[in-house]
């Protein structure tokens, strides 16, 4: 079985350092996804990560939303050994109580991360030939 805490180290690189995850959410992947993900030679053009909140970072968001991500616009680390880490735009917050969510966008274009505090939940999206999709994260109706 492939560790799951060594896919969330090397996952959460992606990540801003201000937004604090306990785990990659793995029960929907099987061994050869997770093997994909872990191996280090392999790469997966475009994908879905799902992070579990950790408590802290919902608690900040829930307290002062607009000023605890206005500087979390770095990953990390970057992807590879010699690469830059990813930036992102600026964060658009929407919806409000259990519908409250936080998007962004890489300035490449490349990949999305939306944060739900309500499901305690972090979505990381990627495709290398650049999210063709105007709005990943549209507004909760």
């Amino acid at each position: 079985m492939i560790d799951p805490a060594t896919l969330h180290r090397r996952a959460r690189r992606v990540l801003p350092e201000k937004i604090g995850t306990d785990a990659v959410i793995v029960e929907a992947m099987d061994d050869a996804t997770l093997t994909m993900l872990l191996a280090p030679l392999a790469h997966r053009r475009r994908g879905c990560l799902l992070f579990r909140l950790s408590s802290q970072t919902i608690a900040a968001l829930v307290a002062r939303t607009a000023g605890y991500l206005q500087d979390a616009r770095q990953a990390r680390e970057g992807l590879g050994r010699w690469t830059r880490p990813l930036t992102y735009t600026a964060w658009r917050s929407q919806g409000q109580g259990a519908s409250q969510r936080f998007d962004t966008r890489s300035d490449d274009g490349r990949a999305a991360l939306c944060l739900l505090p309500a499901a305690a939940c972090a979505v990381y999206v990627w495709d290398d030939r650049g999210l063709q999709h105007t709005d990943l994260f549209p507004a909760p109706r």
